[in-house]
């Protein structure tokens, strides 16, 4: 169990984690990055994504688990970049 909360601790203090942990508004390929740190390091994880509307913008929650009672849960927000398709209809 040691060895998992050290790798817990490393991935929490890379700068991909930093970044968004102080980020006001997150961009997709920065969650996209900690998720791939998640899964590289085989750490379990729940990923829930909330679209924007014309009053939010999208929010993404990302809970890791450390054990069955213990869970770190972080809210990020998204920039309102618009459409993907660029505003076709």
């Amino acid at each position: 169990m040691a060895a998992f909360n050290n790798e817990i601790i490393a991935i929490l203090a890379t700068d991909v984690f930093k970044a968004i942990t102080n980020a006001k508004v997150i961009q997709i390929t920065q969650l996209n990055a900690a998720i791939s740190l998640l899964i590289k390091a085989n750490i379990a994880f729940d990923i829930l994504f909330r679209p924007g509307t014309t009053r939010e913008n999208p929010v993404a929650e990302l809970i890791i688990f450390i054990n069955p009672t213990t869970t770190l849960e972080f809210a990020f927000v998204f920039d309102d970049g618009g459409s993907v398709l660029g505003g076709l209809p």
